[in-house]
């Protein structure tokens, strides 16, 4: 199949991404809060305005933009997403012995106390991913895949053009780390998270559904912040 670039579909995408992006930046400049509080604050417009275009462009059946259980075995499996996410979160936890090794204290969220460690933990495990996951997977991926034609051949792995461009929107929206590291820092996650989009879009696309990619999302970055949190507490 030929790749059918439609400007309308993704125009209409980038002004989601925008206007979302102006919301979080708003909230930056205005509002005062915990280092895991504004994390959630500023993720809360991402899944309204997202959720809510869903709830339009799909006619109020927000099953077919990703909110729904179905699988695509034998690889992509809930089961299988867990542990793949799971494992991840493991291997990603191996930086933290660098630290150890070097005499360096571990990087973790601070200050450290049982309010905060709740506050991350429940951004780390259950809002990071269900918010992004429902704007850049369920919104943007899916009304670029029923909106443009054809597929681009990574290595193998045969992508939808709406995966492809979802992808780079999910990076390139991550440039608004600016708001809270170097500008340095910020472009190279958009660098890094554009391949990961990939990998998870493929997910998605294959199975329709968001649980498949929520469960990696929230359980890499959830057990690599759980595990710094306990090597912390056992003296680490």
């Amino acid at each position: 199949m030929s790749i059918r670039l439609r400007p309308v579909p993704i125009v209409k995408m980038l002004a989601v991404s925008l206007v979302t992006a102006w919301c979080i930046v708003f909230l930056f400049e205005n509002v005062s809060a915990s280092p895991w509080g504004m994390a959630i604050l500023v993720h809360i417009p991402q899944f309204i305005i997202s959720f809510t275009v869903i709830l339009y462009v799909s006619h109020c059946q927000p099953s077919s933009y990703g909110f729904n259980l179905r699988e695509d075995p034998p690889e992509f499996t809930h089961r299988r997403m867990l542990w793949l996410g799971l494992i991840s979160g493991l291997l990603m936890s191996l930086q933290y012995l660098i630290n150890i090794v070097r005499g360096l204290p571990l990087s973790i969220p601070k200050p450290i106390s049982p309010f905060d460690v709740f506050g991350n933990l429940v951004f780390q495990w259950i809002i990071v991913g269900l918010s992004e996951e429902t704007m850049f997977r369920g919104l943007i991926q899916t009304y670029l895949m029923k909106n443009l034609e054809g597929y681009l051949e990574i290595h193998g792995i045969r992508l939808h053009v709406g995966t492809v461009i979802a992808a780079i929107f999910w990076g390139g929206f991550h440039i608004i780390n600016y708001l809270n590291m170097p500008l340095g820092s910020a472009v190279l996650s958009v660098l890094v998270t554009i391949p990961i989009g990939l990998l998870m879009g493929y997910a998605y696309q294959r199975t329709g559904s968001l649980l498949t990619t929520i469960l990696v999302h929230n359980c890499l970055f959830g057990v690599h912040l759980t595990v710094g949190y306990i090597l912390f507490f056992i003296g680490f």
